[in-house]
């Protein structure tokens, strides 16, 4: 059996706070029963197990996501033929989580390379919590668009909403442009997409321009300035604000811990 547990400091960051992550391959019937005061997710990468909380039981496989909550009783068991491998995330939370974290048990393949990446804090030598309080940004915003796609299969108008922002975040645009692009009354427009996808349509558009912020900080020579122009952001102060908020750091530290990281820098 392989156990990699790394515990963080306690220094409190806005948001998303991590507290502790890592990776195991299970023994077979491998079990754990402990409520922990904190959020914990484990991804499944590989083999299978059993997750049982509030009186229901869950056969969980490779590309699942199992959902355990502050305080929340429960009990995982590694299977006796194929047991799992997992890596988990523990973390404290003072923002609005995503609504699929309601759920048990999320089928969420895609999101297995942001849980590979929280591993990769472990060849930080600082800003550890700052680097997975980024990515657990990026997990959260990885889930709204999952229940956003699954929510807006039904609805035409959060469909041409989403496409809309996608076509138009660069260049300034406000919720109420989206609305008149759809011929909708702001109010009833901010609680259409508020019901569908659990989130308003300001902070959509806000997560989705920090997002492709962050791209072109890391994918390109844009300066923070530059990225936050070619985002729709007219004011530096704010952007950098934002961004911060968003991923736990400054722009410009964010480029240099994921540029240093990946050896694009010195």
């Amino acid at each position: 059996m392989l156990r990699e547990e790394y515990k963080l400091t306690a220094r409190r960051l806005p948001g998303l706070n991590p507290v502790g992550y890592g990776q195991q391959k299970c023994a077979p019937g491998f079990a754990v029963n402990v409520p922990r005061p904190y959020w914990l997710l484990h991804y499944v990468a590989a083999g299978k197990g059993r997750f049982s909380t509030g009186g229901a039981s869950y056969d969980v496989k490779a590309g699942q996501i199992f959902v355990i909550r502050p305080h929340q009783t429960h009990e995982y068991r590694a299977d006796d033929a194929d047991p799992w491998h997992y890596i988990w995330i523990h973390f404290n939370s003072d923002v609005e989580l995503p609504q699929l974290l309601c759920a048990d048990v999320i089928t969420a393949p895609d999101c297995g390379q942001i849980f590979s990446e929280f591993l990769e804090a472990t060849h930080f030598s600082a800003g550890k919590e700052e680097y997975l309080s980024g990515k657990l940004w990026e997990l959260m915003s990885a889930l709204r668009r999952m229940e956003t796609g699954r929510q807006t299969r039904q609805n035409p108008y959060i469909l041409k909403a989403k496409r809309y922002i996608e076509q138009n975040y660069m260049n300034g645009i406000r919720v109420t442009d989206i609305a008149k692009e759809l011929n909708l009354d702001r109010s009833y427009f901010s609680t259409l997409f508020r019901k569908y996808t659990g989130v308003s349509p300001q902070q959509y558009l806000n997560d989705y321009r920090l997002e492709r912020a962050a791209q072109r900080l890391v994918s390109g020579d844009d300066s923070v300035a530059s990225a936050a122009y070619y985002t729709g952001y007219s004011d530096i102060v704010n952007f950098s604000r934002m961004f911060k908020k968003h991923f736990g750091v400054a722009p410009s530290k964010y480029r240099e811990m994921i540029l240093t990281h990946e050896g694009l820098l010195p």
